[in-house]
């Protein structure tokens, strides 16, 4: 049985409008040394990655850990750009355990010890289901691309200060504040953190080890931290490239796998 690449559609017009208004927005200046920082040139710096980022694939080591269970695989990603990922785990020996193919709509999940294919909407409920780790789409995209503005954060922060050798900006609205920890030489995203109604840390993306290629700047360690259930995700890339195209979107199942349908 085939399992085969849904088509890419383009991002919503109405988003891109709201965000080109929202991104003009006035935001507060911080001083970082010699730099001066604003958040609306980080939301502009954020952009021009996201939109030179098309397509990216690279390899490298991959570790969950959790209260029940710490476990290390080696990945190989496909990405193309808007929705569309595959990802190959790979455990001793290059024996590959795992391949998932993941949408803004469904995806499908085989692992190969058990020959069981999971398949379902794209969700965090069904990614712990499958995964037993909670994550959205952007959440997945973000991970492995190096994190982007929030649409909620096209405007002026809450907060705008020094941290260290940091900028820091601060959205207060929602059910999460968040927290965005900012390199004011390159204007990147070093951290996003998620933060409760009294400061409590909720959630966290960490970037690191940038190398950059032309117009893009991409980070090699990526780590997502779920706090309340003490959980995270590493990456680390050995070897990466991106606007080239895609490795593989497809893969095969057995046609005596298990399939599980996740509702």
């Amino acid at each position: 049985m085939n399992v085969r690449k849904l088509p890419a559609f383009g991002r919503p017009v109405a988003v891109a409008i709201l965000g080109g208004i929202l991104g003009c927005t006035t935001a507060p200046t911080v001083r970082v040394g010699m730099s001066e920082v604003s958040f609306e040139d980080v939301v502009v710096r954020s952009d021009r990655q996201d939109s030179s980022l098309r397509t990216l694939r690279g390899e490298g080591n991959l570790r969950i850990e959790t209260p029940a269970f710490s476990q290390s695989a080696t990945f190989e990603v496909s990405i193309l750009k808007p929705d569309s990922l595959y990802l190959r785990l790979s455990g001793p020996f290059g024996i590959t355990v795992g391949n998932a193919l993941v949408t803004r709509r469904n995806f499908q999940v085989y692992l190969s010890l058990q020959n069981r294919l999971y398949v379902g909407d794209t969700s965090p409920e069904n990614f712990e289901k499958a995964l037993r780790i909670s994550l959205t789409f952007d959440d997945i995209l973000s991970l492995f691309t190096g994190g982007t503005v929030l649409a909620g954060d096209r405007t002026s922060p809450s907060v705008a200060e020094a941290d260290g050798a940091d900028a820091v900006f601060l959205f207060e609205e929602g059910r999460y504040r968040r927290r965005y920890v900012i390199d004011p030489q390159t204007l990147l995203i070093r951290k996003l953190q998620f933060l409760d109604d009294k400061g409590a840390p909720v959630g966290e993306q960490a970037f690191s080890v940038f190398e950059s290629r032309e117009e893009l700047t991409l980070p090699r360690i990526i780590m997502l931290t779920q706090h309340e259930n003490r959980r995270r995700l590493t990456l680390h890339y050995d070897v990466f490239e991106w606007n080239a195209p895609p490795h593989r979107l497809t893969f095969s199942v057995p046609s005596n796998a298990e399939r599980i349908e996740l509702k």
